[in-house]
């Protein structure tokens, strides 16, 4: 997985319901306190390990340090942190220096399809734009402006 392809709001709630736990907490039992199936909770938990907030041990999920301190923070602190967590991703590094090698700082959101369809081979290019795009505003790296069609840096 490149990025998290789940909303944020999904992840913040799986982390704060973890958190009620005390940090650990059998998988089957959150997806039911959360009224979620499986299949809906698993992809909320890949993008949190991927992130480093939690970790899956023997039908387990826990809360990392890393966890602990985002939920920490105020609003505005966690994106800032988010923001941190998604520039060690290759996904966001390559883009951030694709941007940054336009002349106006900006790209639509059709180059940024073409780039992850060439760059980062990319199959369903047009969505990963969407969650490129949202988490990128979650985690204060990406502005977009619909009525100008640009994709900015933060």
């Amino acid at each position: 997985m490149s990025i998290p392809k789940v909303h944020y709001s999904r992840l913040i709630g799986l982390l704060e319901a973890l958190e009620d736990f005390g940090g650990k907490v059998d998988i089957a039992k959150i997806a039911d306190d959360l009224n979620l199936e499986l299949d809906d909770l698993l992809p909320v938990i890949e993008a949190a390990e991927l992130l480093g907030f939690l970790r899956t041990e023997s039908g387990d999920i826990s809360l990392t340090n890393e966890g602990l301190e985002f939920l920490s923070n105020g609003t505005r602190g966690r994106k800032k942190h988010l923001g941190k967590k998604l520039l060690t991703l290759d996904h966001f590094k390559k883009l951030i220096e694709f941007i940054n090698q336009k002349e106006d700082k900006s790209i639509t959101k059709e180059e940024l399809s073409n780039f992850l369809a060439e760059e980062l081979h990319e199959i369903d290019s047009k969505a990963v734009s969407e969650w490129t795009i949202e988490w990128g505003r979650h985690g204060l790296l990406l502005r977009y402006n619909s009525k100008e069609d640009k994709i900015k840096l933060l």
